[in-house]
């Protein structure tokens, strides 16, 4: 007998313990999901009764709010595609999407720390009838530009402030207007060219050769002396029986030159002799294999363990099975930038209550130290070379020092990507950019223009 009470007993407490932790997951590990997720009435409800908060870019432009039209609340987004992919949408029937859903509650009026989503502070304050208006770092007329500059043409480009981790413009093409969301619903989804994707964030591509600043900085990082180094490039290095071209990079090279003229033999042969943990422990420092903390969803990045010397040589040239984001290089260019220093990317930079009050404001946050000064310096060194006698020419700035890294990624579906990695001026850096055009060709060609005019607008406005 005393044995079943035992029994039963355990069976009692082990139930409670069960439903103790079920709870705890549900409201803390899953809040933000279940609070925002489409089928919440408690937020379906207050929907209908609150005037959703603004959304406002740092010169105080609207980018999102809720009008009345004949009777009825309408959410209005006057930039369109443009700023779909970080807007988002809110929508009765396929629920919320963008800042829309990580920022919802506090946009609904409750009092919320920084991400808009915390599950233990869902108290309503200030007016019932009206929410908080979020304000961005995102600047409208960078963020046209860039989108502009894209033309029809299938990418992503994202402008930070290396020493905050503020996103100036963050732009996804092709994108989709929020206001037209319900009634395009079925096309966007079915669209084979992923309109609903944000790029910037989401979109895993390999960097090709801007991936080589990772690579020069484990080299440097280990063995400072390589930069009195000289090296007799032949136009292409053999791999275990596989031979990877390098035709404009030939003769004798300093480092510092092979980085300028993107010598594959120079960095290929470097990566594999700093080998496949060196290589991974200066990737995982400069956050692309772990998932960088944002307000948006963002892919990390995926730089699969090495298991050959080709592999690893792949590797460190930015080919082979190695996919990041161009939020991932934007965030580890900026690093260099910053002495160093990466910092978390942020997209809100203020919430304000109805009275217009400032009730939270941004803190930027360190994430790590990815190389210390000493190896920034030298990168910076070699990545303005790569403008000033390089391949990245064209994003030459005439009296701005310009830093960049130019990327051809080759592409197994199709034409090579276009990319460019930089930052400017070279000295004391206002804006770092990361530009990617997908079966672009050349990036040096390509996508180098576009960040240089980016870089120049967001010079400019800074005065």
């Amino acid at each position: 007998m005393n044995k079943n009470i035992v029994k039963i007993a355990g069976l009692v407490i082990a139930a409670f313990l069960l439903n103790i932790g079920y709870l705890t997951y549900l409201q803390v590990f899953k809040a933000d999901e279940l609070l925002n997720h489409p089928r919440n009435r408690r937020l379906q409800s207050l929907e209908e009764k609150v005037y959703r908060g603004r959304i406002l870019d740092s010169k105080g432009r609207v980018l999102a709010e809720t009008i009345t039209e004949n009777g009825t609340k309408r959410r209005t987004y006057p930039y369109g595609e443009v700023l779909g992919n970080i807007t988002g949408y809110v929508s009765k029937r396929y629920g919320r999407a963008g800042l829309e859903a990580a920022y919802s509650s506090t946009l609904l009026g409750f009092d919320v720390e920084s991400t808009g989503t915390d599950f233990w502070s869902l108290k309503k304050v200030g007016s019932p009838e009206q929410g908080n208006d979020i304000v961005l770092s995102i600047d409208s007329s960078v963020q046209q530009l860039a989108y502009r500059l894209l033309g029809q043409r299938k990418g992503a480009v994202v402008a930070v402030e290396p020493s905050t981790g503020r996103v100036l413009a963050m732009v996804s093409k092709p994108g989709f207007n929020p206001e037209n969301l319900e009634l395009q619903w079925e096309n966007l989804n079915k669209n084979p060219e992923s309109p609903l994707l944000n790029r910037a964030a989401q979109g895993l591509y390999p960097p090709g050769s801007t991936f080589k600043v990772i690579t020069a900085a484990g080299i440097l990082t280990k063995n400072p002396e390589i930069l009195n180094d000289s090296f007799e490039a032949p136009g292409y290095i053999v791999i275990e029986g596989r031979r990877i071209n390098d035709s404009q990079a030939k003769g004798l090279l300093s480092f510092k030159r092979a980085f300028a003229v993107s010598s594959n033999y120079v960095f290929a042969k470097l990566g594999i002799e700093l080998g496949a943990p060196e290589l991974l422990e200066i990737s995982r420092k400069f956050w692309l294999n772990r998932k960088l903390p944002f307000e948006l969803p963002v892919s990390e990045g995926r730089i699969p363990n090495p298991n050959s010397k080709l592999e690893l040589g792949e590797t460190a040239i930015g080919q082979g099975r190695l996919l990041l984001t161009p939020l991932n290089m934007v965030m580890a260019t900026a690093a260099v930038a910053n002495n160093g220093v990466i910092m978390a990317p942020r997209l809100v930079d203020e919430i304000h209550n109805t009275e217009g009050e400032v009730v939270w404001r941004l803190k930027p946050e360190e994430l790590s130290v990815a190389v210390d000064g000493t190896v920034a310096a030298w990168l910076r060194e070699s990545m303005v070379e790569v403008v000033d006698r390089g391949t990245g020419s064209k994003a030459a700035i005439y009296n701005i020092p310009v830093a960049g890294k130019t990327g051809t990624a080759e592409n197994p579906h199709g034409a090579p990507h276009a990319w460019f990695v930089g930052f400017a001026p070279a000295v004391n850096p206002q804006v770092a950019v990361a530009v990617i055009i997908e079966n672009g060709g050349t990036g040096g060609r390509e996508a180098a223009p576009i960040a240089r005019e980016v870089i120049k607008a967001v010079i400019r406005k800074k005065g």
